[in-house]
């Protein structure tokens, strides 16, 4: 790493720093009631990326919030970067850009030197917000999985649309929750995939998406009794963080009833 990669990446520790700091301290303060649940779900160590939904635009702010004894970084869509508000934070946070529709393989090169330096790189599968429910994920979450062979921490956040009007009608702070899955890799034998195994192995990882949410939030994936897990591997070990939430997080034990997970018993972390 040079000198001014090196500086940049200081600039970009203190920012988010500041920024973390903002978002516990005033948005989940006075505005945000936030609900957590799989917390013990995020390995400690090694490469890691967090694929997930995205229902509002209040979405990334709440994953990049948090700090699992390291930074986690968003890919963010060029249009990101041109929008006057939404760029300044993607810039000032160091978001990876890339361009839609196509393998960006800068995207990929730079999501992968960030996990090798020990930070969470995330994701939206979908490649565009989904309000009203899950649409078909995007092939090249697939591609980045495989080609960086981390573990994919699968996440879940529903309550988000309509903030801050939800906010501004009720006049108390909005309830966001937000649930981690258990890890998984892509299975990997060898030689160039067929395009037809991205296509599987992306409806696959969708799918541990969809049964972390609301039903009615599943949209195409909501037939769980059709996923399968013929490309995904959870049989490797790893070490989950054993940083503890902060206080004003209201941690969440994950409730199954059939396949319907729920968020309930609340108690504070």
């Amino acid at each position: 790493m040079g000198e001014s990669q090196r500086l940049t990446e200081s600039l970009h520790d203190w920012r988010r720093a500041i920024f973390r700091w903002g978002i516990w301290n005033i948005t989940y303060r006075f505005w945000i009631k936030l609900h957590v649940a799989g917390w013990e779900n995020i390995p400690s160590e090694n490469p890691v990326l967090m694929m997930g939904n995205h229902i509002a635009a209040l979405d990334p702010g709440i994953i990049i919030s948090f700090f699992p004894d390291r930074d986690i970084v968003p890919l963010a869509k060029t249009e990101a970067f041109e929008q006057p508000v939404l760029r300044y934070f993607v810039r000032h946070w160091g978001a990876i850009r890339v361009n839609r529709g196509e393998a960006d393989l800068k995207a990929l090169k730079l999501a992968f030197e960030h996990m090798n330096s020990g930070s969470i790189v995330m994701l939206y599968a979908e490649g565009t917000r989904s309000p009203s429910g899950l649409i078909e994920g995007q092939e090249g979450t697939a591609y980045m999985g495989v080609k960086t062979n981390a573990m994919i921490v699968p996440v879940a956040i529903w309550g988000s649309r309509g903030f801050p009007r939800t906010w501004l009608q009720e006049y108390r702070r909005t309830k966001v929750y937000v649930q981690f899955g258990r890890p998984f890799r892509f299975k990997q034998e060898g030689g160039k995939l067929p395009r037809e195994h991205f296509r599987a192995m992306t409806d696959e990882a969708m799918y541990r998406i969809a049964e972390l949410l609301p039903e009615e939030l599943r949209g195409c994936y909501s037939e769980l009794d059709r996923a399968t897990t013929e490309f995904l591997d959870f049989d490797f070990p790893w070490t989950p963080v054993t940083t503890r939430l902060p206080r004003r997080v209201l941690e969440s034990k994950r409730v199954t009833i059939g396949r319907l997970p729920l968020i309930e018993n609340t108690t504070s972390s």
